[in-house]
């Protein structure tokens, strides 16, 4: 799969979650306004739109360069789940340095002599 196509479905996802959530949005609400999608305002709307659109592309895109994904479904799910798959990474990398002062005790900690 070319990479432009995996981040297309990648951006594809992201925006269907986007309009689900909006669609969400507007039942909830009593009084719906275009003006205030969101209590931050339109402009902040968009832009988190965008953001979850673009993580989604760029993450699909990602996957499809490294062989990850071949197919236009993978790269769509990666689009939909794409603020799950960052949070994983992001725990992932933040592991080591969370449980490094935890091992260092560990080993510094004198052996019980029974």
């Amino acid at each position: 799969m070319l990479v432009l196509w995996a981040a297309f479905w990648g951006l594809a996802g992201g925006l269907c979650v986007e309009a689900l959530e909006l669609h969400a949005r507007i039942r909830r609400a009593r009084k719906w306004s275009w003006r205030r999608p969101i209590p931050q305002g339109r402009a902040a709307y968009w832009t988190s739109v965008a953001i979850r659109a673009g993580v989604g592309a760029v993450l699909a895109a990602a996957a499809a360069a490294s062989g990850q994904v071949t197919g236009a479904f993978g790269a769509l799910g990666l689009g939909v789940a794409a603020p799950l798959v960052v949070e994983k990474f992001a725990r992932l990398a933040a592991l080591p340095a969370e449980a490094e002062p935890q091992a260092i005790a560990q080993r510094e900690a004198p052996a019980d002599a029974s």
